[in-house]
C-alpha cells in the first residue's frame, strides 16, 4: 500500500469561527458551486443543439454537488497571498479518509456539452476543470452529494504566516494546546521556516511537583488548569519566569 498523499488548504485568520470548526472538528466545507470564487465554474460550452428545458436540467444537475477545493502545494507564494490572506493567515496540512475520491483539477481543453452528455458523469467532468490562469492552485477536489455539507479530514499539521497577527496566533495556540495538544505547529519567518518555532504542542506540558496525590488527583487536569492560568496571566502583563 502506497503513501497516502497530503494536501493543503490556505486560510484566513479573519473568520475565527470558521477556522476553529475546521481545525477542531477536522472537516472541510463543501461549497455549492455558485459559492466558489470563479465565476466560470459549471459553465460549459454548449454545441448548439440543446433545448432550453435540457439547460434548466443542467443547471438541476449541478446544484446537486457539493465541492471541496484544496492545493497539492505546500508552500505556493500565490496562495499565501490570495487564500491566506497576503501571508497573514495559515495552511492546514491533511489527509482525506482513505475511502474518499480525490479529483486532480483540470486545466486543458474545456469539455463540451451537448444535449446526450446531460448526466451526473459529464457533469463530474465539469466541476473538476478550470481555466489555465487558475493553473498556479495545484487544485485537487473532492465532489459530494448535495447533503452532504463537509467533508472529514484527518490534519497533521498548522503553519502560520510570517506575517500573522501574533495576539491571533497566541490565542489559537493557546486553544490548541488544550484541544489539540498532538497537533504539530509550525510559524514562517520571512526567509521561510524558522528552524526554532517547530512546535508540538504536545511536548509543551506543564507539571507540578511535590503534590499530594488525592484519591480524585487528576494530572491532565492539573495541566489544563495551569495552562489556562499561565496564558491569563501572561495576557495581563505578567512576564513570568
Amino acid at each position: 500500500m502506497g503513501k497516502q498523499q497530503v494536501f493543503y488548504k490556505y486560510k484566513s485568520l479573519d473568520n475565527f469561527e470558521f477556522l476553529l470548526d475546521l481545525i477542531l472538528r477536522e472537516r472541510l466545507y463543501a461549497a455549492l458551486h455558485h459559492e466558489l470564487n470563479d465565476p466560470m465554474e459549471g459553465v460549459v460550452k454548449i454545441d448548439g443543439t440543446i433545448p432550453k428545458d435540457k439547460e434548466q436540467e443542467w443547471d438541476d444537475l449541478i446544484k446537486t454537488f457539493r465541492i471541496v477545493c484544496f492545493s497539492r502545494d505546500k508552500d505556493h507564494p500565490l496562495m499565501w497571498s490570495h487564500y491566506a490572506g497576503g501571508a497573514r493567515g495559515c495552511v492546514i496540512e491533511f489527509q482525506v479518509m482513505d475511502d474518499q475520491q480525490v479529483h486532480k483539477v483540470s486545466y486543458l481543453k474545456k469539455p463540451i456539452l451537448t444535449e446526450r452528455h446531460i448526466t451526473r458523469v459529464k457533469a463530474e467532468e465539469i466541476l473538476v476543470y478550470k481555466e489555465k490562469p487558475w493553473k498556479y492552485e495545484s487544485e485537487s477536489r473532492c465532489l459530494l452529494g448535495g447533503n452532504n455539507t463537509f467533508l472529514p479530514i484527518h490534519i497533521k499539521s498548522v503553519t502560520f504566516g510570517s506575517r500573522a497577527e501574533k495576539s491571533k496566533v497566541d490565542m489559537l495556540l493557546h486553544i490548541l494546546s488544550l484541544c489539540k495538544p498532538d497537533l504539530k505547529i509550525r510559524i514562517m519567518g520571512d526567509q521561510g521556516l524558522i528552524d526554532g518555532i517547530k512546535v508540538e504542542l504536545g511536548n509543551r506540558r506543564i507539571y507540578m511537583g511535590n503534590r499530594v496525590r488525592t484519591q480524585d488527583y487528576c494530572p491532565q487536569c492539573t495541566e489544563v488548569k495551569m495552562t489556562q492560568e499561565n496564558y491569563v496571566l501572561r495576557h495581563r502583563g505578567w512576564k513570568g519566569s
